[in-house]
């Protein structure tokens, strides 16, 4: 009976990690060396961004794998393995791990996941380069509403002109009276 209720608290656990799976960005970090303060610490930079960090059962991540039948290269499961993961704030969630790893040297970016792709290290170290959710709504914005804001200049510079031409004439005959 125990060793039932050991695999039905296991399969809970591989459950648990499609859900983690199934966010936008999923990245595996080697922790090995980071004491448990400085754990807490990654941790909660992680979670300001509605965000979370785990570790995992490298094991149970491999039944996860098996499990939805995708093929992985077994090796980013060894050592000490923690998984940070975000929905929405995917780009931020990157770019704290790899600050972290930059500043701590004591972590180790794996691989990742974003849209359920796998991705290596480096291409985690250039998702962390790119701009943020809001900066690019404003680059978007602002791309969209600069061609409209020229557009509208120069349907205005004719009128401009004929408005300067104008002026200039009553300033001709006033100073001719």
């Amino acid at each position: 009976m125990a060793s039932q209720k050991n695999l039905e608290i296991k399969q809970k656990k591989v459950d648990e990690l499609e859900k983690i799976f199934s966010n936008n960005g999923v990245y595996l970090i080697d922790y090995r060396g980071l004491e448990v303060k400085e754990i807490e610490e990654l941790r909660n930079k992680i979670q300001k961004l509605d965000a979370d960090l785990r570790v995992i059962k490298n094991r149970l991540a491999i039944k996860y794998f098996e499990k939805i039948e995708k093929e992985i290269d077994r090796e980013m499961f060894r050592g000490p393995t923690a998984i940070a993961f975000g929905d929405e704030k995917f780009v931020e969630v990157a770019k704290v791990i790899a600050d972290f790893e930059r500043e701590n040297k004591k972590i180790k970016i794996k691989s990742g996941f974003i849209d359920q792709k796998y991705i290596s290290d480096m291409e985690v170290k250039n998702v962390a380069k790119l701009p943020g959710r809001p900066q690019l709504i404003s680059q978007l914005a602002f791309s969209m509403a600069m061609p409209l804001k020229k557009f509208g200049m120069s349907l205005s510079a004719p009128l401009k002109s004929m408005m300067i031409l104008l002026n200039q004439l009553k300033d001709k005959k006033q100073k001719e009276e």
